[in-house]
């Protein structure tokens, strides 16, 4: 079986080419051939088939291809097979059966003749390579993607014939290829290697006229096409034919024995190390790469050297990549390849070391190599000026390391791997490698422990590939481990990976180690970097923002930015940028794991504690601040004594907007509780429970709320914090309030102002009375409710509590409301608006104005409390109060319904349910569904009225909302009398009485003359 790319697309078995079927089959089978016994994505044959367009079934048509061709192979003579394999197919072929591969093979093979001096036997090898084209590569294939792997195969082919071509030359075959360099530069008119061997062997034929004729002719072209001259090679060959160079005489006689090379000697070095059979992934950066360097040299030479700068952190598999990348090059860059490894051990610099080995290696005797850097570096790139090397530099460290070691030849190109980010090399073209997701993890797992292990273990499989965090070191060091025991179960790997302390310990193998590679990074850092690497393993968040540096290492902002900066380029901390967010960071799982280790050796337990003070110091300083730009300044909260910890320059730069700053970091915050309480910080732990509240309570944050006072409230009850533990009981409550967890607020609430009273703090004492007289307010117990009140009010006005006193405000105007007192009411809304507005309250103004509106529907002033409402809308929205967006939502739907307007009104009120529902407000969601079932019912909807109305009542006898709960059996009422069923019609009314009896209000009072005679309402 024979599988032909290098002509028409061709599969013949015993000399019988085989159908491949139509267009799209053939595209897919060679995307797969092109890839062939490496993973080709489907997304990747979606666009070899459709371009830019694919339509909808794209995948399925896919799947269709490849089924056919599956088929064909399914001939007993055919010896390649396609496997499914994430995320794509595999096309497994015998290399044999595949002539791009017997092309390399055969090329290679020539390069070894080359090396060891046989050029005949080169020569014969190249013809034998060259007669395997049928034509151009994959003729007739129809496709942008597969015509690029094609342009590719090309390339080599003319790689290929031109080192022929000068093998040719080199043995003084000069007449027999002037025909064939003729119609070659005919065809690449552009290639100035072409010109400079026609020129040489017309030269050499003895017609030195025609030679100089075609050097005229190589300039226009490329001044009329490009708009630049030749490059320097073609000059120097032009003048030593001008001047009849006896070189050029004495290179062709002795080349005829074997001396030396058609213009200098040629000595073809071939250092790269070997490339892993197990290389996986990262084929996006391989192409990437092969696409910068892939070009033909000659064509790019103007730009001069080409580099390609590959940066990522230590064990991410960056020389991996990079010599993988010159092998794949190697037929490009034929004067050879060198290898330098700037990262082994040894003294410091490296630099010269490695210019004397290149140097040897280009055929420079040891005596001969200067002991002086920049002659070396000379030297070296004098050796390089004419020549098509590709130069390979491993773990640089600096640009400084680079610069010496770059060729001066224009057709040279370089890899450079590092784990900082290059960006002072000239011109360079930066390729940033991450860390494996699962899938190439686990294929790269697969191929080192083998397919069966991992099939019968694979959530272990998974398990482990995350415990390496996608580093492949870490992969191939656990592989490794569980190839040489294969009697081990991977859980029993996976086993010892789970305990954090040994993760490292456990990544070691036979010379391969994580834990001396990630030190390779550490100590190559500043002290004070090596310190802020330490402090950040106190970090307990996923990630964090950069002010958090200057807390760790206790300096101002910028200094510390510096010393971030620096983490960074060493590839030690990643960053990361969420949509509409600053920059922020965060460590990889094993660089956290080695940052602990040095954490525990290096730093003292004085000094870490003293860092986490300030780093949870800082986390209050700034929600602190964020309550203070919400609210006007420190009011309806209490504090703490810990200490707060701003930078040096005094400055808590933030967003204007606190409460999206607060919600930004809503995680950290409570993760900074929880290292609060770790650290047995009581009154640190409280406060910044409590000024999360700010957050939590606007925006719904339920769990998070609860989890952060539930921390603080049990590190307090350590401690015998009484102080702190009422703080905390008074949040509980008011998360109890706020869910209608009547029962649990309430018993909160005691035992909080109990506390409070103990302690003598006036202020917090307010703080409970306000919402517990909210509580009797929900319970039906007016009298207890006012003495609540009152007492709040005085005590609000008492600590200077603005924000307090206008909440306390708005709840009485509120009972003025229920008893009809419209006028006492209004002149306490006038009050509280004004408290808001006098601190720049906005939050406080929104519900308010919520006030406003309810009193201007108790008075039928509905075009003003439209105006309201609006206005509070506005508010809620700018600022992100969720919860007062159900609440202004529903109130104007309410309006709207009042004025007639029934459809506006139920799409509003429908809006305003799924608020309610998204924040958990069930007596916004219980008003909304009784004023849809109003809307339903006037519209003769009497099935979707009953719906909405049982629902409303449902929520309103949940939460033991008396007043609502009647009225919504009222309305339930009248839809069975409607209906002619008087029966369920009087359960409903009877059970309303009993209800309204219970309840002293002046709207109760109302209702209930309403049921004075329910009879009447028939």
């Amino acid at each position: 079986m024979r599988l032909r790319l290098l002509g028409p697309l061709e599969l013949s078995v015993d000399g019988g080419e085989l159908d491949l079927g139509g267009a799209r089959q053939r595209i897919v089978l060679a995307m797969l051939a092109l890839n062939a016994n490496r993973v080709t994505p489907v997304d990747q044959l979606i666009d070899a088939v459709w371009n830019t367009s694919p339509p909808t079934t794209a995948r399925l048509q896919v799947q269709i291809c490849v089924s056919g061709l599956r088929k064909i192979f399914d001939d007993s003579r055919v010896t390649a097979s396609i496997r499914t394999r994430s995320p794509g197919y595999v096309l497994e072929i015998p290399l044999e059966s595949l002539d791009t591969e017997q092309f390399a093979a055969l090329v290679g093979a020539a390069r070894s003749h080359v090396s060891a001096g046989r050029e005949s036997e080169a020569v014969a090898t190249l013809r034998s390579a060259l007669s395997l084209w049928q034509g151009p590569a994959l003729a007739g294939v129809h496709s942008d993607l597969v015509q690029r792997g094609a342009a590719q195969l090309e390339s080599a082919r003319l790689s290929a014939l031109t080192e022929r071509i000068r093998l040719d030359i080199a043995l003084s075959r000069h007449e027999e290829v002037i025909g064939e360099l003729t119609a070659l530069v005919e065809e690449h008119p552009l290639r100035e290697r072409l010109y400079e061997f026609l020129i040489l062997a017309l030269y050499r034929s003895g017609r030195q006229a025609e030679s100089l004729e075609v050097c005229r002719r190589a300039r226009s072209m490329l001044v009329e096409q490009l708009g630049i001259e030749p490059g320097q090679s073609l000059l120097r060959l032009e003048n030593a034919i001008l001047n009849r160079d006896p070189e050029l005489e004495i290179a062709a006689s002795s080349r005829s024995t074997g001396a030396e090379t058609p213009v200098e000697a040629h000595v073809v070095p071939r250092r790269l190390p070997a490339s892993i059979a197990d290389f996986t992934g990262r084929q996006d950066q391989l192409a990437e790469i092969k696409r910068v360097l892939g070009d033909d040299p000659d064509a790019a030479s103007r730009y001069g050297v080409r580099i390609v700068a590959i940066s990522g952190k230590g064990g991410v598999g960056k020389s991996t990549l990079a010599v993988r990348a010159a092998h794949e090059l190697r037929d490009i860059y034929s004067d050879g390849h060198l290898y330098g490894d700037l990262d082994a051990p040894g003294s410091e610099p490296r630099v010269e070391a490695v210019l004397g080995r290149f140097l040897r290696a280009l055929g420079i005797e040891g005596s001969a190599i200067p002991d002086d850097l920049e002659e070396r570096a000379d030297m070296y790139r004098g050796r390089l000026a004419n020549k098509r090397v590709l130069v390979v530099l491993d773990g640089a460290t600096s640009e400084d390391q680079v610069l010496p070691l770059l060729p001066a030849g224009p057709c040279c190109a370089v890899i450079v791997s590092s784990r900082a980010r290059l960006s002072g090399l000239p011109g360079a073209h930066f390729i940033d490698v991450g860390v494996f997701d699962v899938e190439p993890s686990l294929e790269m797992l697969g191929k080192i422990v083998g397919p069966d292990r991992m099939i019968a273990e694979r959530d272990a499989a998974v398990e482990l590939v995350n415990f390496c965090g996608g580093l492949p070191l870490a992969v191939r060091i656990a592989g490794a481990r569980l190839a040489s025991r294969p009697h081990w179960r991977l859980d029993i790997l996976v086993a010892r990976l789970r305990n954090t302390v040994r993760r490292l310990d456990e990544l070691a193998y036979r010379g391969l180690e994580l834990r001396s590679n990630l030190g390779l990074s550490y100590r190559g850092l500043p002290a004070d970097a090596k310190r802020l690497l330490r402090l950040f393993a106190l970090t307990t968040t996923s990630d964090f923002p950069g002010w958090t540096a200057a807390a760790l290492l206790d300096t101002n902002v910028f200094d510390a930015d510096e010393v971030l900066e620096s983490l960074v380029e060493a590839q030690l901390l990643d960053t990361v940028k969420y949509p509409g967010e600053r920059l922020r960071f965060r460590f990889h799982d094993l660089i956290r794991v080695y940052a602990t280790e040095r954490l525990m050796a290096e730093e003292s337990l004085e000094e870490r504690t003293a860092a986490v003070q300030r780093l949870l110091g800082a986390w209050l300083a700034r929600a602190e601040r964020a309550h203070r730009k919400e609210y006007g300044g420190d009011f309806a909260i209490i504090h703490g004594t810990a200490p707060r910890w701003v930078p040096a320059e005094d400055e808590l730069v933030e967003d204007d907007d606190p409460m999206e700053w607060l919600d930004r970091e809503r995680r950290s915050l409570v993760d900074a509780v929880a290292m609060a309480a770790e650290h047995q910080m009581d009154e640190m732990c409280w406060d910044l429970a409590l000024t999360g509240v700010t957050l939590f309570e606007v925006r719904g944050y339920f769990d998070d709320w609860r989890t952060a006072t539930e921390l603080a409230l049990a590190v307090t009850e350590r401690a015998g914090n009484n102080r702190g533990q009422a703080a905390m009981l008074y949040s509980l409550g008011t998360m109890y309030m706020a869910q209608r967890r009547l029962t649990d607020a309430e018993r909160s609430f005691v035992a909080a102002l109990e506390k409070f009273q103990v302690e003598g703090d006036d202020h917090g004492c307010a703080l409970v009375l306000r919402n517990a007289a909210t509580i009797d307010r929900l319970r039906n117990r007016p009298t207890a409710m006012r003495s609540k009140y009152h007492e709040a009010l005085a005590r609000m006005r008492l600590a200077g509590d603005t924000v307090g006193e206008a909440h306390v405000l708005q709840n009485l105007a509120k009972i003025a409301m229920d008893e009809g007192d419209f006028e006492a009411a209004h002149e306490l809304l006038t009050t509280a608006l004004a408290r808001c507005r006098q601190v720049e309250y906005v939050r406080g103004e929104a519900q308010v104005l919520d006030r406003f509106a309810e009193l201007k529907l108790h008075t039928n002033d509905v075009d003003e409390a439209h105006q309201a409402l609006n206005r509070m809308l506005l508010i809620v929205r700018d600022i992100g109060d969720r919860a007062g967006e159900a609440h202004a939502l529903y109130r104007l739907g309410v309006v709207r319904q009042r004025t007639g307007r029934l459809d506006n009104a139920a799409t509003t009120l429908q809006h305003a349910l799924s608020v309610a529902r998204q924040v958990g407000d069930r007596q916004i969601e219980g008003q909304a569904l009784y004023a849809l079932g109003e809307i339903a019912l006037a519209r003769g909807d009497y099935p979707a009225g009953e719906r909405h109305v049982d629902l409303s009542r449902q929520a309103f006898d949940e939460l033991g909302s008396v007043v609502w709960h009647a009225k919504a059996l009222i309305l339930l009422s009248d839809v069975h009398q409607g209906r002619g069923e008087r029966r369920e019609a009087d359960v409903h009314t009877e059970r309303a009485l009993e209800l309204l009896g219970t309840v002293n209000s002046a709207e109760a009072t109302r209702l209930l003359a309403e049921l004075e005679s329910p009879r009447s309402r028939c």
